[in-house]
């Protein structure tokens, strides 16, 4: 008898731990017609995973399994959906929401997916802590980015120039619940999210209190050490450190080098053909270029397109008659990885004696810059 209880406890054991080396995700949604599609995409790793199931009397099931905790988006579409482009009506009407997915047993019930309530795991836990916080905030906003939206159809800039300050006060309101929810939450995966959300162009004065907040264990996580990394590529390409030398090849395939234009100003200029913001600043920039080029001051170009007659046809089209090169290697050029660019546009003023000066000069910032500089 004691031999089957031991056998019987080992068994029950060995099926936990097996039960737990993936996820499951259960769901119940009423009101959801048979056969719509529940679409589960999320990032393990290097890899980006989508992953599907069909609705049946209001349930679905998805099963996987993750390298570590990660954000999760879960949508519910219909497969017979128009296939028109997406628009922002289509995106705001999305029946979908984010969600932390780890190797847990996970339940999602509600009439549809937008206001369901997921549960399972421990930063899911969190996270509805934090969104319960955000709540009272999102819903005032909600009537004045519906607003917001109308007004963009309408063309109105009065109006929409009228309700920017508005939004943006509560979406200052919304930060500071954020950044303080990262201080009372420091071994939290949704900690780490918040503070990853901060690493588009990372202020290492700004950015490092917010990561040394976290606790030992979400650092070491494979996040944390990403973060961790690229904070320590900030403090080396801060305002008052050398920038670091790179060649890569111009337009006709001839190397340059950032240290061959030593002794002058340097706007290093991260873009590409396809980034719209980029294009849309490149005529400031040339006036700029136009003003100062003959005043010891040059620009190199640095472009994360992988396409080189789409990269030569923006310089044409757009006239831009300064230095130009790439590896053409999309967003991992090896000059973009060096300098931890991550968005496009972003620059970098070198003065002559080869240090940082100053970083993401845009619009007038550029162009008060070198005439404070230059005389």
């Amino acid at each position: 008898m004691l031999k089957t209880l031991v056998i019987t406890a080992i068994g029950l054991l060995a099926f936990s731990a097996n039960a737990q080396q993936g996820f499951t995700i259960k769901g119940k949604l009423t009101g959801v017609k048979n056969g719509q599609k529940v679409m589960l995409s999320y990032r393990t790793g290097e890899k980006e995973v989508n992953d599907s199931a069909i609705v049946r009397n209001g349930s679905f099931l998805l099963k996987g399994k993750v390298k570590d905790v990660t954000k999760a988006k879960i949508t519910l579409k219909d497969p017979k959906a128009d296939k028109e482009p997406m628009t922002m009506e289509k995106m705001m009407a999305m029946d979908e929401q984010d969600f932390f997915l780890e190797n847990k047993a996970f339940s999602v019930a509600g009439s549809n997916m937008k206001t369901a309530l997921i549960k399972g795991g421990a930063a899911q836990a969190d996270y509805l802590v934090l969104k319960s916080q955000l709540k009272p905030l999102e819903d005032k906003m909600k009537p004045l980015s519906e607003k917001m939206g109308q007004y963009f159809k309408e063309n109105n800039e009065k109006a929409k120039d009228e309700l920017f300050p508005k939004l943006r006060a509560i979406r200052v309101d919304m930060t500071k619940v954020e950044d303080g929810f990262i201080y009372q939450h420091p071994d939290s995966y949704v900690s780490l999210d918040l503070v990853e959300s901060k690493s588009g162009v990372i202020d290492p004065k700004r950015f490092e209190p917010f990561f040394k907040a976290l606790s030992p264990r979400i650092q070491n996580s494979v996040k944390g050490k990403d973060l961790a990394a690229r904070l320590k590529t900030a403090k080396k390409i801060d305002i008052g450190q050398p920038a670091m030398d790179f060649v890569q090849n111009n337009t006709k395939g001839v190397p340059v080098s950032l240290s061959s234009l030593k002794g002058k100003y340097v706007l290093i200029d991260f873009w590409a053909s396809w980034c719209g913001p980029c294009r849309q600043e490149n005529p400031n920039v040339l006036k700029v270029y136009q003003k100062f080029k003959d005043k010891n001051f040059e620009i190199i170009a640095v472009s994360l397109d992988n396409k080189k007659e789409a990269w030569l046809k923006a310089i044409a089209a757009d006239g831009l008659p300064w230095i130009h090169v790439s590896d053409l290697k999309g967003w991992k050029n090896a000059v973009a990885a060096d300098y931890d660019v991550k968005a496009v546009p972003q620059n970098f003023l070198v003065g002559p004696d080869g240090k940082i000066l100053a970083k993401n000069l845009i619009g007038k910032e550029l162009e008060e810059e070198l005439g404070r500089l230059i005389k």
